[in-house]
């Protein structure tokens, strides 16, 4: 076979769009592909994924409201701002740390009894939160504990559906990741509701319970390919380090988990500074997930006609024009409801499309340890991006915001910059793959960077 077919017959395939059909060989993946995908029990493995992110990443949006709660009731005396800030970032960010050691538990426990300990992880960190008496006690329940929870759940989740999906891969995973944009809308009412009827105690044992039971659910009736396709559970890959790709993939997640984790977790409380109840910024929270229930499924579809990659950059620039435009000029509560919707359109597309772009740039059998690697990365990110979004607020009333909204602003466009010049590289790397004549796989390719930039913006024919 020759060289052009091993992985791509135009540029088009730069988008994820031309796959083997069903039961054909391809020699990417040295194996047939069976009968049941692009749909069958994989939309079933849709609705279990969902669940899962359901469970993990739309119940940890939440800590908004629970942050906006601690500082407005000075919940702990002793403990400062920046502490409840490093609650948000190490709830996000220090499982995903050890992404890649999670990825080799995976590989030696199964998904499911994988999936299953960050259920336990994130039942035992929310009960034993609501019984925190001193800060430091909600730093490793809250904080630490639930981040293992989190990664142990959502790293073998987002990776399980591209398994099942080849030409619907990325509106496959944008369904996936619905599920957090739901879990935030029911997660940020429901819990501020129990805070206003009982206590945030009880907000903080109810959502343990509650993940739990979907998380085990989930579990029970996922299944994966992973052995079809050869999938790698080890920890490190030498060609994914040696390829320049990847590492634009790791500074793109850098960059955007800047913004997201800022305008997540600050959006609410911004409310609350102009003068509001925690209420209303509650509704300001949620908004930014209904934005997401709408953004990220639509996320998916257009990626399918016009590439992943190329609206994931879009997607990003817009989260950028947005984000200086109007959260820094934001005065009122109208204006902060329509910047929660308006964001959550754009703001989670770096969920919906990175598993496909990711299995792009590495193939399907690298794409657990390259995505585990990167996430190293999106963990660290996460971890200090809330602390420097609270560490640039001025403390001036309605103008507090200001230069944090300018930081997340900054952050989305070097993303969707980042993206951009992927999108290049990816384009320049099947063109020379066109030309050669033998076999080679594609992270062992090396790319004139002069090239890429002259095709960032090469617009791809359409699919057949």
């Amino acid at each position: 076979m020759s060289a052009p077919s091993t992985v791509t017959n135009n540029i088009n395939s730069l988008e994820g769009r031309n796959f083997p059909e069903p039961g054909k060989e391809d020699p990417n993946y040295s194996h047939k592909y069976i009968d049941d995908v692009d749909g069958g029990y994989g939309w079933v493995i849709c609705f279990a994924t969902s669940l899962l992110l359901f469970s993990t990443w739309g119940l940890n949006s939440a800590y908004g409201i629970y942050y906006a709660y601690y500082l407005d009731s000075n919940y702990f005396p002793e403990a400062t701002v920046l502490q409840y800030s490093a609650i948000g970032g190490m709830s996000f960010g220090v499982g995903l740390f050890f992404a890649p050691l999670i990825n080799y538990v995976q590989g030696v426990l199964g998904t499911r009894i994988t999936i299953a300990l960050g259920g336990l992880m994130q039942f035992a960190a929310a009960f034993m939160a609501s019984y925190a008496v001193n800060i430091w006690e909600l730093l490793l329940t809250q904080g630490v504990l639930e981040s293992f929870g989190l990664a142990f759940i959502s790293l073998p989740a987002l990776t399980l559906t591209s398994q099942w999906f080849q030409k619907k891969r990325v509106l496959a995973n944008s369904l996936t990741v619905t599920g957090s944009g739901v879990g935030g809308i029911v997660f940020n009412l429901s819990l501020q509701r129990i805070i206003e009827v009982k206590n945030v105690n009880w907000a903080l044992r109810t959502q343990g319970i509650l993940s739990l039971v979907l998380v085990l659910f989930a579990a029970a009736i996922i299944k994966t390919k992973s052995k079809h396709h050869k999938v790698e559970f080890t920890i490190v890959d030498k060609d994914c380090i040696q390829c320049a790709g990847f590492w634009m993939i790791c500074f793109y997640l850098i960059v955007c988990m800047f913004g997201y984790v800022v305008v997540m977790f600050c959006l609410s409380d911004f409310t609350v500074s102009l003068g509001y109840s925690e209420f209303q910024g509650s509704i300001v929270a949620t908004m930014l997930q209904v934005g997401m229930v709408i953004g990220r499924p639509t996320a998916g579809f257009l990626s399918d006609y016009f590439g992943p990659l190329a609206v994931t950059a879009i997607a990003y620039y817009l989260s950028a024009l947005f984000t200086l435009a109007m959260w820094v000029t934001a005065k009122d509560y109208a204006t902060a409801i329509a910047l929660g919707l308006v964001l959550g359109l754009f703001l989670g597309t770096v969920f919906s499309t990175i598993a496909s772009i990711t299995v792009r740039l590495v193939s399907i059998s690298k794409l657990n340890v390259a995505f585990c690697m990167s996430w190293i990365f999106l963990g660290i990110s996460a971890l200090f991006s809330q602390l420097i979004g609270t560490a640039l607020t001025t403390g001036n009333g309605k103008s507090e915001y200001r230069n944090t909204a300018i930081f997340s602003g900054v952050s989305f466009f070097a993303a969707a910059t980042a993206i951009l010049i992927l999108r290049g590289y990816i384009i320049t790397r099947d063109m020379i793959i066109e030309q050669m004549s033998e076999q080679v796989h594609e992270l062992k390719i090396r790319v004139p960077p002069g090239r890429v930039l002259g095709n960032c913006l090469k617009w791809p024919k359409k699919r057949a």
